[in-house]
Formats: C-alpha cells, structure tokens, sequence
C-alpha cells in the first residue's frame, strides 16, 4: 500500500508535495503564530486596562482632595 500523498499550497499558490513530518511542521508553526497573536493581544489589553484603572484611581483621588478642600461636610454638619 503506497504512502498518502500531502499536498501543502504556499501563500503564492504553488503546490508541493510534503511529507507527513513536514505537514506537522507547518501545522506546528500555524498553532505558534496564532497563539502568538493572542500573547500580544492580551499584553495589549492588560496594558489598556491598566491605564484605565490608573485613571479611575487619578480621578477619585482628585475628588476625595477637592472634597477636603472644599470643606463639605463641616460646613453641612455646622449649619
């Protein structure tokens, strides 16, 4: 019983003839650059959701300070 045939089609159209081995490669390469792209798109949120949180913490305690300043509550609590 002959070996099966692979056929790998390369991004210009061309088709070869590969081996087993060599299909495991290059779906072994295509698992590694998807599972690339993700690493960097969770690096890239990570680092959004940083900036965001360092924000929302900015704007709080810029409030909790303009509270102070102003004096709110003794002023409510001596009327």
């Amino acid at each position: 019983m002959p070996a099966k045939r692979l056929q790998w089609n390369d991004e210009d159209g061309v088709a070869y003839t590969i081996s087993y081995s060599e299909e495991l490669q290059q779906k072994n390469l295509d698992a590694v650059r998807r599972q690339t792209l993700w690493v960097k798109r969770g690096i890239i949120v990570m680092m959004l959701l940083l900036i965001v949180f360092t924000l929302f913490t900015t704007v709080m305690l810029y409030t909790l300070y303009r509270l102070d300043v102003i004096n709110f509550f003794t002023r409510i609590a001596f009327r």
